[in-house]
């Protein structure tokens, strides 16, 4: 500023010695002494209230206040600057940080908090504030405001505005806006983003040529949308979960694996539960099956479209293989009941099971809408010598009702030993799961062989027992009758009830 004191007003002459002076150059330079006096007390308690000062003026009491009034102050070089500490204490619930207060502040937790900010500098100047958490106990959580949603990506346990923290102790955040709190950025001043010693971490690329350990000694879990890439090994002791998992190393998991396109490992994966991926680009060998886990399991769903080469499917009736595009094949999965010793019959023209000496009632449980293809052959032995004349039939018994069945049965009848004396061939067809007559009416055959090798095609309505069964007609032979050793039926299931074809056919 420029001093308003003139120093020239006064009349550094006057009086002359040794004349009469005029009193007018007195009154005068008395007049200019005291404004000048009153520019000068003005000028200095101006610079009192407004200058910077180090230190209290002589003969001035107080502290020095130098309040910059938001004035601007600039081109200067600066050393060894300090920010005050403010201690807002221990405290739980909402809390209020002043920024007016200081730039370092810091609290203890008594509870969880909820902050909030108040005296940020206007807009378009840019505020920036430190704040110091004790976090007491894990279960201390810390509420940001609405307006922090600048930094929050990648941050340690924070999800949807709350930060948890998976240890105690001291924790240091700083929040800087520029727009007078409207918008606010948080920084984590001593943790890295991508440590993974605390709660949750969410980032969006994750690459690592040593180990990825989720939670603190491997506790928790790694969840991807996008790639988990590693040089080594994925262990985890909860789920392995992602979209595309690679590994040059091992995926070791006593949860389930789970990927959404590709499971791809040079070494092992190792799972105590499932492992689930759209691909899985490993050589696989099932680990052992215990009494309540499969060795290998495949789960029921659609069939391809298309059916293409090197697909195994699995649609709750069948199993399929496809060697070739569009050639889509059932792989077998037969039933089969086999007689390990002789059957004795009982002299009765009652139907009778077959194989009721290997299984209780000599009966299969089928699926509800089911086709099965199967197939059989029955030894039988009649031992009477001359025996009473009767016939043979064979039958099913269905628990509950079939939608059809069709079959044809090849017979042969000799006398003495299954190749020895006259040998009859006869066939019989059927569509009826009730008795149908395989060996001529009146037969007195001495010593009867019969064989019987059936084949055909059964369609299921609901789920049920059947029973394979033989009956006499009008008499018992008499003697003996038995079922002899490797007589035998067996079940395929090719499909739902209403299947009609299979493969590529065109």
């Amino acid at each position: 500023m420029t001093s308003l004191i003139n120093p020239n007003n006064i009349d550094g002459g006057y009086p002359v010695a040794g004349q009469d002076n005029n009193s007018q150059g007195f009154r005068d330079n008395f007049t200019n002494t005291k404004v000048n006096f009153q520019y000068a007390e003005q000028e200095i308690t101006d610079l009192q209230d407004q200058v910077i000062l180090k230190g209290a003026l002589p003969g001035v009491d107080g502290t020095p206040n130098n309040n910059m009034n938001d004035t601007l102050l600039y081109a200067a070089l600066i050393r060894d600057f300090s920010a005050s500490k403010v201690t807002i204490g221990s405290v739980g619930g909402a809390v209020s940080v002043n920024y007016a207060n200081g730039h370092y502040q810091s609290l203890s937790t008594t509870a969880s908090i909820t902050l909030s900010f108040t005296n940020f500098p206007t807009s378009t100047t840019y505020g920036y504030i430190k704040l110091q958490l004790n976090i007491t106990n894990i279960a201390h959580t810390v509420t940001l405001p609405a307006s922090v949603t600048l930094g929050t990506s990648g941050l340690q346990g924070y999800n949807a505005g709350t930060i948890t923290f998976g240890a105690t102790g001291t924790f240091e955040f700083a929040f800087g806006t520029y727009d007078g709190g409207t918008t606010i950025t948080i920084f984590d001043l001593n943790r890295a983003l991508t440590n993974f010693t605390a709660a949750d971490l969410e980032v969006d690329d994750v690459t690592a040529t040593g180990n990825l350990i989720a939670g603190f000694g491997g506790t928790g879990y790694v969840q991807a949308t996008g790639n988990v890439v590693a040089g080594q090994q994925v262990i985890a002791t909860g789920n392995v979960s992602g979209g595309n998992l690679r590994t040059t190393g091992t995926v070791s998991a006593s949860g389930a694996v789970l990927s959404a396109t590709v499971l791809s490992a040079v070494g092992n994966v190792i799972s105590n539960d499932s492992v689930n991926s759209q691909y899985v680009n490993s050589r696989i060998r099932p680990t052992i099956g215990t009494s309540s886990l499969p060795g290998l399991q495949f789960v029921a769903g659609d069939l391809l479209t298309t059916a293409t080469a090197g697909t195994v499917e699995f649609d709750t009736t069948s199993l399929y293989f496809t060697p070739l595009a569009n050639q889509r094949g059932v792989v077998p999965a037969t039933q089969f009941i086999v007689t390990g010793s002789t059957n004795t019959l009982t002299q009765s023209t009652s139907a009778q099971p077959v194989f009721d000496n290997v299984v209780a009632n000599g009966q299969i449980r089928l699926s509800a809408s089911t086709t099965y293809f199967f197939e059989g052959l029955y030894l039988i032995n009649n031992t009477a010598s001359p025996s009473t004349a009767h016939s043979v039939s064979i039958l099913f018994t269905p628990e509950n009702p079939v939608t059809n069945i069709a079959y044809v049965a090849d017979v042969t009848t000799s006398s003495g030993a299954p190749n020895a004396g006259a040998t009859t061939l006869s066939r019989s067809a059927s569509s009826s799961v009730t008795a149908t007559q395989i060996t001529p009416t009146g037969t007195t055959t001495a010593n009867e062989y019969i064989s019987v090798a059936l084949r055909g095609t059964i369609r299921t309505n609901s789920a049920g027992n059947v029973a394979p069964l033989i009956q006499y007609n009008a008499a018992a032979p008499g003697g003996v009758s038995t079922v002899l050793t490797n007589s035998y039926i067996k079940f395929t299931p090719v499909g739902t009830s209403a299947v009609t074809s299979v493969g590529n056919w065109n």
